[in-house]
């Protein structure tokens, strides 16, 4: 039996990439290698085949009729595996990250150096939006969503629990600090949920009347509602995985320290990918957010869960 001629993929490749820029020295660029090389590759594989396909001028070359033929072989076949194995590349080296703007910008974000470290050869695209804005299906590597406590979480991994109570800056704090169950009236309680269910659910653990809270400033993100909350305008209702910055500088505490945290909520995440990087990345969020939950700095104690 005839054995056909081993003719060199990387020749094949070198002629494709002239064919498609028309030029040796553009190609020599894309490539990463000198004129010459490219030129070498293009003869050895038009002596190996017999054939020539290239019309050779002063600043041009153009494809012959043998080396159009050839190119439209050969060019989808080589391209094809160029885009596999860049698209496989970026599996290994590249993830995408949703998460609303607050829990990116306050955790994720400030966390990262830490998956750097680890990692440093793996790009991070973080995509942010307002939690009413996403998409019901994930459309990233990972997505990490917020649930209410109650709310159907299938296929959904738990990040951290949201345990809430209120905070406050320490200048409101000690401004009320005598006045203990009664700061409830004494502080106006930011607003950052549709129709306040995060109070009304922590009112109705504890079994607080929510006629004890005035309501004041409303904002659209917890984000938001921090800075405001650190401004001095009131307290917010919020979990140690927002406010772990604030609470290790001192610029808020917690404003009832009577009242144990409430969960009435968990962060959540779903995979698009088994890639190696897309476990890689998971593991790194579950052992953050365990560091998290040891941290000496939290300002929360056991509480209890809300079915």
């Amino acid at each position: 039996m005839q054995i056909g001629r081993r003719i060199s993929l990387n020749a094949i490749r070198v002629f494709v990439t002239v064919a498609r820029t028309g030029s040796l020295t553009a190609a020599a660029g894309e490539l990463g290698v000198t004129t010459g090389a490219v030129s070498h590759q293009l003869k050895k594989l038009e002596t190996e085949l017999g054939a020539s396909f290239l019309n050779r001028g002063n600043n041009f070359v153009s494809l012959t009729d043998a080396g159009e033929d050839f190119y439209q072989e050969v060019g989808p076949a080589i391209m094809l595996i160029e885009r596999s194995a860049n698209a496989l590349y970026r599996q290994e080296t590249e993830i995408s990250v949703q998460a609303s703007t607050s829990l990116a910008v306050r955790w994720l974000i400030p966390s990262l150096h830490r998956f750097r470290a680890l990692y440093p050869d793996v790009r991070v695209r973080i995509e942010t939006g307002s939690a009413q804005g996403f998409p019901a299906v994930a459309i990233s590597d990972v997505s990490i969503r917020y649930f209410r406590a109650g709310e159907t979480a299938e296929g959904w991994e738990l990040l951290e629990r949201d345990l809430s109570r209120p905070v406050v800056s320490q200048s409101v704090f000690e401004k009320n600090a005598d006045r203990r169950g009664s700061a409830l009236r004494a502080v106006p309680a930011l607003q950052c949920a549709a129709g306040n269910w995060d109070w009304k659910l922590w009112c109705q653990t504890l079994d607080i009347p929510m006629s004890e809270l005035s309501f004041a400033d409303q904002f659209d993100t917890d984000d938001a509602a921090l800075h405001a909350c650190v401004a001095g305008l009131g307290m917010v209702l919020a979990p140690s995985i927002l406010t772990t910055k604030e609470f290790e500088s001192g610029a808020l505490v917690a404003a009832l320290p009577e009242y144990a945290p409430v969960e009435i909520g968990s962060y959540r995440y779903q995979r698009r990918s088994e890639s190696r990087v897309v476990r890689r990345f998971c593991s790194w969020m579950d052992a953050e957010a365990r560091s998290l939950n040891s941290h000496p700095s939290r300002p929360i104690i056991d509480a209890p869960s809300v079915a």
